[in-house]
């Protein structure tokens, strides 16, 4: 069986997929997130304000260390709800899930559920650059994305990509024109 989950966000689309018995292939999650603050005009501090109530007290500090910079304030911020965003996708529970219950610890590579680890799951966390037509402009946009697998081993895992070919070894990126040059197909 295949198992996919479609997310999407601004300019970009994502498709995660696996492949397995049925029973492995159900629980499958992406989170996306642009990396700017909304709307803009806004500072980081007043963003990561405005997404406090989804975040822990761990998260919180995490994100809130003295010395970070607003780009790392803001990358870390994205990170934690990509990751929450994959999961609850995952878990197929709805929009409103409170975020709260879910506490991740990424530099210690670790994840809880309403307390408890959360066994069984692999991370992957990645950026994507796009450029992105706007009017007759080429702009680059960047996103925070994060998939969820359940793969029923005994720890989770965190995986990160941090250069382009190590992301292009299990990603695959396409065009809305080559995705279009396949729709005929798929209805054949």
């Amino acid at each position: 069986m295949i198992g996919y989950h479609l997310g999407w966000t601004h300019s970009l689309c994502g498709m995660a997929m696996t492949q397995g018995l049925q029973k492995k292939v159900v629980n499958i999650g992406m989170g996306i997130r642009p990396h700017t603050v909304e709307p803009k005009g806004i500072t980081t501090s007043q963003y990561v304000e405005s997404l406090q109530h989804k975040l822990t007290e761990l998260e919180i500090k995490s994100i809130s260390e003295e010395g970070l910079t607003d780009e790392r304030r803001l990358r870390r911020l994205c990170i934690i709800l990509t990751l929450k965003e994959a999961y609850i996708k995952a878990i197929g529970q709805p929009i409103g899930f409170d975020y709260t219950r879910l506490e991740f610890c990424v530099g210690e590579k670790w994840a809880k559920g309403d307390g408890h680890p959360l066994q069984g799951w692999e991370f992957r966390i990645f950026v994507v650059d796009i450029g992105v037509a706007r009017k007759d402009q080429l702009v680059q946009e960047k996103y925070q994305c994060a998939t969820a697998f359940f793969r029923g081993s005994m720890q989770s895992q965190f995986v990160f990509y941090e250069s382009k070919e190590e992301l292009e070894s299990w990603v695959q990126f396409i065009t809305i024109d080559q995705m279009l040059r396949v729709v005929p197909k798929l209805n054949a």
